[in-house]
């Protein structure tokens, strides 16, 4: 098994119903809505500190530093590809595997990391994402609470037999960042996050945990300000509260009803009541309707 001081944790992902699409639509339409799926996974991946080492077809390998990123990589895939409106009836799935271990770097990645990784995501039901006890043992305890044993299932390699864990449907729940306001927002409640772009009302709530802003279309929120990044930041719900999660090149701007405005850069704050948000540029410079303004109301 890996040693924790040289760990690579490897997401892989198999895209079920590419086949039915293509045999129903025909290549051009199948290959848009193929390349819709796709294009969430690997914004699942960049915004969890992932790097892609294989994107071919109905298949992505990539890797992780840290388990934490892994699995909230594939909370996130799943959750986007789940939400894809059918495609003529046939619903598009993904089945995930995780491990950590050796990883070796080549025209195409492979050791022990790949191939177990493989083959968890061979044996996962459609919808589902296996992982190995080494991945889980990496977890920090938020997370890890969120992984199941899978009894009297294992996977055997070599001479080891490697214990199987599920992940479940529930949400992330990791530690808030240090920056301004990570212990400020509302108290943990069921509550839901109302965001407003361009007159459209955009929800956040604990069975729609994630929110995706940016430049780029795709995104739940398509800000079109050449400051904003094509994958700018992230809201999530986690435990109760509101995050925000900036991923860009020009920052984050926050600014609460009656408080000072706040520039998150690489960083993640829990967000107050009520205030705006600034995708590259201050609240206070808004010329182009872009703002997006935002509310936490009582469930």
């Amino acid at each position: 098994m890996s040693n924790r001081n040289d760990m690579n944790c490897v997401l892989f992902a198999e895209l079920l119903g590419d086949t039915k699409v293509a045999d129903k639509l025909g290549s051009a339409e199948a290959q848009r809505a193929l390349d819709r799926a796709r294009n969430r996974i690997m914004r699942a991946v960049d915004g969890n500190h992932g790097r892609a080492l294989l994107d071919r077809a109905h298949r992505v390998i990539a890797a992780f530093k840290r388990a934490d990123d892994a699995v909230q990589s594939a909370a996130e895939m799943q959750e986007k590809v789940r939400r894809l409106p059918p495609v003529s009836g046939i619903n598009l799935e993904l089945k995930i595997g995780l491990h950590c271990g050796e990883l070796r770097l080549g025209e195409e990645p492979a050791g022990e990391a790949v191939e177990l990784a493989s083959r968890l995501a061979g044996a996962a039901s459609p919808g589902q994402t296996l992982l190995t006890g080494e991945l889980a043992l990496h977890l920090t305890d938020g997370v890890r609470a969120l992984a199941t044993a899978v009894p009297g299932r294992g996977l055997h390699y070599g001479e080891v037999e490697v214990p199987l864990y599920e992940l479940g449907d529930g949400d992330i729940v990791s530690p808030a960042a240090n920056g301004p306001m990570s212990e400020g927002g509302p108290s943990p409640t069921r509550s839901r996050l109302v965001l407003r772009h361009r007159g459209i009302a955009h929800i956040v709530t604990e069975s729609r945990p994630i929110l995706l802003m940016g430049r780029e279309e795709g995104n739940d929120i398509v800000v079109l300000d050449r400051r904003a990044s094509r994958h700018h930041a992230r809201i999530e719900w986690r435990g109760g509260r509101f995050y925000i999660v900036d991923q860009s090149s020009n920052g984050t701007f926050v600014a609460p009803e009656d408080e000072a405005e706040i520039m998150l850069k690489r960083e993640e704050c829990a967000l107050p009541a009520n205030g705006r948000v600034g995708c590259g540029f201050s609240c206070d410079e808004d010329t182009q309707g872009e703002l997006v303004t935002f509310e936490v109301r009582e469930a």
